[in-house]
């Protein structure tokens, strides 16, 4: 009877875990997790933003061609440079059925005399303060009148939180989760042109490609082209990823 106690003891001896074995697992696990968790949440996130990128530029371009259809236009400069343009981007956030905008569009609407040095503006909606936003690599950016100065202000919040601003001419920047972070270009920021002429966003206006946010060059702007686009998004800006996402 003795000899079984003592050989059954034994049994659960040697098959067990003692405490500290189960100590040093968890803490294996812990730090496995640890390292693998953020890339797993950054990864799921990416896919989010992806697709949230695809529904805006989707609204924006559709919002557009409402606008150009409603008051028979075509794209030309002057609604960028001169009294057109509070009157263009206004129209689009009405389409777009924004909440808030950096300019007060009811003031404009109203009034011929607004101009892009004299807009009416609002102070609690624009596009990112400068170096406050970032590109993929983590380099501050800055863009042309950033924060509540300059084209910062063509900024509209729309009702799913996202931020569409109209900056540096004929760019369009996307963050498609506002001010949330991570703030980042290829990750929740994106880009589109509007060409003279054209009803549909476009990535590139010329055969050579473009300086995207090139109004800021040369701190905070990226070459983008036919040939570079892919690799940019993989390892480099993260303008990339705008066209990449749309032509993929």
């Amino acid at each position: 009877m003795i000899n079984i106690f003592i050989k059954n003891k034994i049994s659960s001896t040697e098959n067990g875990f003692t405490l500290a074995e189960i100590l040093i697992t968890l803490a294996i696990i812990g730090v496995i997790a640890a390292v693998t968790l953020p890339s797993v949440i950054n990864k799921t996130q990416d896919k989010q933003f992806k697709a949230m990128f695809k529904k805006q530029y989707s609204a924006i371009a559709q919002a557009i061609q409402l606008v150009y259809a409603k008051n028979d236009l075509l794209i030309t400069p002057s609604l960028y440079e001169s009294k057109e343009m509070p009157y263009f981007v206004c129209a689009i956030g009405k389409e777009l059925k924004s909440i808030d905008a950096g300019i007060k569009c009811d003031v404009i609407s109203n009034n011929q005399d607004y101009n892009i040095d004299n807009m009416p503006q609002n102070s609690n909606v624009h596009w990112h303060k400068d170096e406050e936003w970032f590109d993929k690599t983590g380099k501050p950016l800055r863009s042309n009148g950033g924060g509540t100065r300059g084209y910062g202000i063509l900024t509209f919040l729309l009702p799913d939180g996202a931020l569409i601003n109209f900056n540096c001419t004929h760019e369009v920047f996307i963050d498609v989760n506002g001010y949330k972070k991570p703030n980042t270009v290829g990750r929740d920021i994106f880009y589109f042109f509007i060409k003279d002429n054209q009803f549909s966003p476009v990535f590139w206006t010329n055969e050579t490609g473009n300086s995207v946010n090139g109004c800021a060059c040369p701190h905070s702007c990226t070459q983008i082209t036919r040939d570079n686009f892919q690799q940019d998004c993989t390892s480099g800006s993260g303008w990339g990823c705008s066209p990449l996402y749309i032509m993929e």
